[in-house]
């Protein structure tokens, strides 16, 4: 079986979305934990569902962040995997099944897939996906201490409740990143990449998500999580080490324009990570003098 974990707060409406694209799931064998990160109760929004999906519901009395969250539910979680859904994401309907086939093919202890990068609410993957944002890289490990190219909602792991390793509860951006690199360099998973989209990302503009919110103070939280996640996962690799001084880099540009009303680009670090994993595991070397491209010119 596989569990779900679903982290919400104050957002039944998109809630009610995630839930029917769990539903619609071809892989039935599964459960969904729905933890209340302390906002008003779920209880009469989610009876219907009870009676309609496996689902457990989790009420936490005070808002503790989406790392206690998904801890919680992780330690509820008693499928022998566990997939993680936040409440504004989507599966497409061949998720689970397509993640779970992968797992036990291999074998592998860690499985994610394609993901759409939406900048508009969707309902379902559009049949022109031309020119669509993807977050559907190769696994590379080393890149993986450079930036964080793997959406939460598209991973199916094996459960590590019995584990030592949990979601920092201290980071407030790239938790996700963290549990990863715990995952692969602590637990020794074995990662797998299926290519095929089957999760949507919705990363909308002008938004309350932390991606929007996380564009208008200096320093941004990005580049303090950045620089705590570099100590955190030291190397001596000098290639790695040389990457992530260019993302520090960026974190400097992006700084400077937010603390001087430049407008930040609407899926900037998407455009960044695209060419910076191709110039990674082809064998490339980071150029400074590219970072300006990324950003707008002041006005």
């Amino acid at each position: 079986m596989i569990s779900v974990v679903i982290p919400t707060r104050n957002r039944p409406a998109l809630l009610q979305e995630a839930l029917t694209s769990l539903a619609g799931q071809t892989e039935q064998d599964f459960e969904a934990v729905v933890v209340n990160d302390g906002g008003h109760t779920l209880a009469r929004t989610l009876r219907p569902w009870q009676r309609r999906l496996n689902l457990t519901l989790v009420e936490l009395p005070e808002h503790g962040g989406v790392s206690r969250a998904r801890n919680e539910g992780v330690d509820r979680a008693s499928g022998e995997y566990v997939a993680f859904l936040d409440d504004d994401d989507l599966f497409t309907p061949t998720h689970l099944e397509t993640a779970h086939k992968a797992l036990v093919s291999e074998p592998a202890d860690f499985v994610y897939l394609g993901a759409l990068v939406s900048g508009r609410r969707l309902s379902g993957l559009p049949d022109d996906m031309s020119g669509a944002t993807l977050k559907a890289y190769d696994f590379d490990d080393d890149f993986l201490l450079v930036a964080n190219y793997i959406h939460t909602g598209s991973v199916v792991v094996r459960n590590f409740r019995g584990a030592d390793v949990r979601f920092d509860e201290s980071l407030t951006h790239c938790e996700d990143w963290d549990m990863w690199l715990s995952l692969r360099r602590r637990l020794g998973y074995r990662v797998r990449f299926v290519d095929e989209v089957t999760s949507i990302y919705h990363q909308l503009p002008d938004s309350d998500g932390l991606v929007a919110s996380a564009q208008l103070t200096v320093p941004s939280p990005f580049t303090v999580v950045r620089e705590r996640l570099h100590a955190a996962w030291p190397t001596k690799d000098p290639r790695v080490l040389a990457f992530r001084n260019w993302m520090t880099a960026c974190e400097d540009r992006r700084n400077h324009d937010i603390k001087n009303d430049i407008p930040i680009p609407h899926h900037l670090f998407d455009a960044i990570l695209r060419d910076l994993h191709s110039w990674f595991t082809e064998g490339g070397e980071p150029d400074h003098r590219l970072i300006s491209r990324y950003f707008q010119e002041p006005a």
